[in-house]
């Protein structure tokens, strides 16, 4: 019997598909890598059939690559084409709710935005947003990439609130990792390896992770500035000061721009800085005082918002705008990180090229963490171009790992930016094969991402 009969004697008939159109669907995520057609689609809904699943392809050498929404942008969810995926987005159950403890044990398929909306009923939220994709992105898929967004500056990204997990490894041994106990010290932090592997150590079968109360109030505010190394400048600044602050975003003119034309905000197009607070009145008027001064001591100035524009959802439509600035084009993206100091130089950098090398190149991200998008557009089918602007993204990343920062503050390595992946960790990947190894010894789970074996 060939896997797919097997498969097929294993599981229910609406659980498994070799359709052309699903295969299509689970073949690319959102990265503009190529797409690549499974063997099959399989939709687990229990921890108990994965296992199967696992111990079936195990003895066939059959690769597994685990898929929530395909939201990836770096190609963690683009399949092997002798493999399968494995998809968990019918696996969307809250299995435990402690709303005493701040905490709720899920499914890896329930999706973010679905998750709060349960959580809201108690006033708690789990504040790691995914930024713009929180009502496609699952909560498996966030550890899985150690996901963060625009409310991470003052909550930190997903790894800090995974407190536990149920996995099953390459071998097809069921685990539960971790615990409930918020403060622990003992032993090898297993739970903080598996969140950012990209499943390529073991499948997430559950999750218990914090949760955080609804902040009593919010208060978000937007500055111009005539440059973009001003604004840049201005950041680390603001952090300085100890400002409770929820997010702070920043935006050059390009993107301004490209809003604009796609939303028509009637934005003046000039560099910005997207503010939020979180707390009580006094202290989001306080520290909402402050944050001004300090950007009007380097030049800044309020940046005025028509009647019913708020900052966020203006943000919401960046990558869109880009996208759609230049229709036919396609996006080379990144999201370098790196300590905050560095902001300006790295934004001089990145706009420096644009002009070098004749492409156009958008700035924006979560600078109060250090990251950045330096998105470029670029013409797939002109073969020049579009090398031209694969080799800027990883000019633009080399110069992020000289000022010591990260290939991937954010979305993970997956295929995107695994041909750099040595010259920021060096010799420890070859630790991080040894460990790869012990989780799944004959290398069935997403094979082929982060590095090669």
């Amino acid at each position: 019997m060939s896997i797919l009969d097997k498969l097929t004697a294993l599981l229910p008939a609406d659980q498994i598909s070799t359709q052309a159109d699903h295969l299509s669907v689970a073949s690319h995520d959102e990265s503009t890598l190529n797409a690549v057609s499974p063997l099959a689609i399989v939709w687990a809904t229990s921890t108990a059939e994965i296992a199967d699943i696992v111990h079936l392809c195990l003895e066939e050498k059959t690769p597994i690559t685990t898929r929530g929404a395909g939201s990836a942008l770096e190609g963690s969810t683009i399949p092997s084409a002798n493999g399968i995926v494995l998809d968990v987005s019918r696996m969307t159950q809250v299995i435990n709710f402690w709303p005493d403890d701040l905490q709720v044990r899920v499914q890896p398929g329930i999706i973010y935005d679905h998750l709060n909306e349960y959580l809201k009923r108690e006033g708690l939220f789990f504040p790691p947003s995914p930024g713009g994709s929180g009502d496609v992105a699952t909560i498996g898929g966030m550890i899985s990439t150690n996901a963060s967004g625009i409310y991470s500056v003052k909550y930190g990204g997903t790894r800090e609130y995974v407190l536990e997990l149920e996995v099953i490894t390459g071998s097809g041994e069921t685990l539960k990792i971790g615990n409930r106990a918020v403060k622990r010290s003992s032993g090898y932090n297993l739970v903080d390896l598996i969140a950012g592997s990209e499943g390529t150590l073991a499948i997430i079968t559950a999750a218990t992770i914090k949760v955080a109360g609804l902040p009593e109030g919010r208060l978000q505010s937007a500055f111009k500035f005539s440059t973009e190394v001003d604004a840049a400048r201005a950041v680390s600044e603001i952090c300085k000061y100890g400002l409770d602050l929820a997010a702070i975003e920043f935006l050059d003119r390009k993107v301004i721009e490209a809003l604009n034309h796609l939303k028509n905000y009637g934005l003046e197009e000039v560099p910005a800085l997207f503010l939020e607070f979180h707390g009580p009145q006094a202290v989001l008027d306080s520290n909402s005082a402050l944050a001004a001064s300090i950007c009007e001591d380097l030049g800044g100035q309020v940046l005025k918002l028509a009647d019913g524009q708020r900052p966020w959802e203006i943000r919401h439509h960046a990558t869109d705008a880009v996208k759609l600035r230049r229709p036919g084009y396609t996006i080379v993206r990144n999201d370098v990180a790196f300590p905050i100091s560095r902001l300006p130089e790295i934004v001089e950098y990145c706009h420096f090229l644009s002009g070098e090398h004749d492409l156009p190149i958008f700035t924006f991200g979560h600078v109060g963490l250090g990251l950045l998008h330096a998105l470029i557009l670029a013409n797939r089918e002109n073969v020049s171009e579009w090398q031209r602007a694969l080799d800027v993204s990883d000019m633009i990343i080399k110069k992020t790992i000289e000022c010591e920062g990260t290939i991937s503050g954010e979305h993970g390595i997956g295929l995107g930016h695994k041909n750099l992946f040595e010259l920021e960790h060096g010799r420890s990947v070859e630790l991080m094969r040894r460990i790869k190894r012990q989780f799944d010894p004959h290398h069935i789970l997403n094979p082929g991402k982060i590095f090669d074996m």
